[in-house]
């Protein structure tokens, strides 16, 4: 019983150690920072060209081959800048002895879907520099409404026309041809 009475003795001893811990909170610390996020909306532009076009001739006899090739775009521009759509041929057609670029045959006009502005009147497609499609202004762009075009991604045509002439061999002409978009 003694070691009973030491032990509560003890015990009462310390209760007003435990009643000041718990009096007084216990200290935490809290540190915060910050960080700043930021993003660089540049300038950008993509087309997208069918891989194919077969120009076909018109109702009439020897009438002028024709086809329409319909591309879509996505493009961003600064408030001051501009981009623009632009067709240029990879060569001369191929087999020789038919059409040619270089005579200046290939010809375009150009259709907008409501985005940009076309080329106006006929265009000669060339193998050395890269001809006008389509215009865009400065602060436009695809998709979203508002300020930006209200489709994603926009579209556009061109016609191309190459002369039927009765002094062509019989046979299949291609030439590639390469669209560029460029942003600013």
């Amino acid at each position: 019983m003694t070691l009973v009475m030491e032990s509560l003795q003890r015990i009462r001893s310390f209760l007003p150690l435990i009643a000041v811990c718990f009096a007084f909170p216990l200290r935490a610390d809290v540190a915060t920072d910050t960080q700043t996020v930021s993003v660089t909306i540049a300038p950008l532009g993509i087309v997208t060209v069918p891989s194919q076009l077969t120009l076909l001739p018109g109702g009439l006899a020897f009438s002028a081959f024709t086809g329409t090739l319909p591309f879509t775009f996505k493009a961003r521009t600064t408030p001051s800048g501009s981009g623009t759509i632009t067709v240029q041929a990879n060569g001369d057609f191929t087999p020789t002895g038919g059409f040619s670029v270089a005579g200046g045959q290939l010809t375009y006009t150009c259709t907008s879907g409501g985005y940009g502005t076309p080329c106006s009147g006929t265009k000669t497609v060339s193998a050395s520099t890269q001809g006008s499609v389509l215009t865009i202004g400065g602060g436009a762009c695809t998709g979203g409404g508002g300020a930006c075009s209200s489709s994603d991604p926009a579209s556009a045509g061109v016609t191309f026309s190459l002369p039927n002439k009765t002094s062509l061999e019989t046979g299949t002409y291609t030439v590639n041809l390469t669209f560029t978009i460029s942003c600013l």
